[in-house]
């Protein structure tokens, strides 16, 4: 048994290390679709993510482990499939060969624009390499600066508040962050938006999102800076967070990387710490702790799964590369863990679940079919 262990610690480190042989790999996909090697590629995973294991109920719940674990036997297969897809194109055997060969079309990844509409409706199309002065408002200059940023100067007081948006479609997100007339700076994920006055005037800064933005607050403890995104309001208090608030996922979260922030929503309030979130509902508030790493992948261009349902991964996966996704058969009870590149073809990606067999795909046109 103890030899078991040990050659299953190291079947999965040579797997890791991409320095296992074609038999060596073999071994290793049979094994792993027994379920024999799951507790070995979730520490694998663990140490890459960096996570204790004393932080694994952060990730499933106690009272749902039981009936999660048919589940994250299937995930323990995709985890380091997705993590170093690279090998399996390398190594792929003959039978998986077949399944990379089927796939008729490819699909590129989305780009850098966004879409920022002044109050008089004239839209700026934001793309890498502008420079200098986009428009004048009022009193307020909005420029490219040398630091890459779309930033909002005053340089006068305004007499009227106008309200700007910049939004990113599908397949976009931000190619500059934004700077508005506190110095606060804004990021925007794919098919989002930010609607905000061209100057801040009074005692509140407020704002509105839908989709996904990442803030870095400055701080004004003389004006209070409030962000709404669906049915919940953020107030920050010296802060960097993200908020989720797509319209088709079930909560908003609301992640904090720094600082202090009050969230409020359905008459409740909660104060974030460092590292912790809310899962915001219809009717619900939730504190919980949260991996801030996967909530933030995306401002430094990657996906990171921990053990996440098919389904919103899949959705991530629509806005970025902007497709539709069909469910022909609807694999229930299906975790996906790991990471990539946003970079990459989406072929790349699926490709790396379906080595684990948990799943298949057919991609026609601009729409992923889910296939049994």
């Amino acid at each position: 048994m103890e030899d078991d262990e040990q050659y299953y610690k190291l079947l999965v480190q040579r797997f890791s290390d991409r320095t296992a042989t074609d038999e060596e790999l073999e071994v290793f996909i049979k094994l792993a679709n027994e379920g024999r090697l799951d507790k070995y590629l979730t520490e694998a995973m663990n140490r890459d993510a960096g996570i204790a294991a004393e932080d694994e109920a952060n990730f499933l719940p106690p009272a749902k482990i039981g009936r999660l674990w048919p589940r994250k036997i299937a995930a323990a297969s995709v985890l380091l499939a997705i993590s170093i897809g690279g090998y399996f194109i390398l190594h792929k055997p003959a039978a998986l060969k077949q399944t990379a060969q089927i796939q008729p079309q490819d699909i590129l990844p989305g780009h850098n624009q966004a879409t920022l509409t002044l109050a008089n409706g004239k839209k700026i199309v934001l793309i890498k390499g502008l420079s200098g002065k986009l428009a004048q408002q009022g009193n307020t200059q909005i420029n490219v600066n040398g630091s890459s940023e779309v930033i909002y100067t005053e340089t006068g007081a305004n007499t009227a508040i106008q309200y700007n948006t910049l939004s990113t479609a599908k397949g976009e997100v931000s190619p500059y962050p934004l700077v508005l007339a506190d110095g606060t700076k804004v990021w925007l994920n794919s098919q989002s938006s930010i609607t905000f006055p061209i100057a801040f005037t009074g005692n509140q800064r407020h704002v509105e999102i839908t989709g996904e933005a990442y803030f870095q607050v400055a701080h004004n403890s003389a004006k209070a800076f409030t962000v709404k995104a669906g049915n919940q309001t953020v107030d920050d208090i010296g802060t960097a967070f993200n908020i989720n608030s797509y319209g088709d996922e079930q909560t908003i979260r609301t992640t904090l990387v720094e600082g202090s922030a009050k969230v409020t929503a359905n008459g409740i309030a909660k104060i974030l710490s460092p590292g912790q979130r809310t899962l915001v509902t219809q009717n619900s508030l939730l504190l919980q702790t949260a991996d801030t790493e996967a909530e933030t992948a995306w401002m430094t261009g990657k996906f990171i799964f921990h053990d996440e349902d098919l389904h919103s991964a899949m959705r991530q996966l629509a806005r970025w590369y902007n497709i539709d996704v069909i469910y022909d058969y609807d694999p229930r009870n299906v975790l996906l863990g790991g990471g990539f590149s946003k970079s990459r073809n989406i072929s790349k990606v699926l490709g790396a679940f379906e080595q684990t067999g948990a799943v298949k795909f057919r991609i026609e046109g601009h729409t992923v079919h889910i296939t049994q």
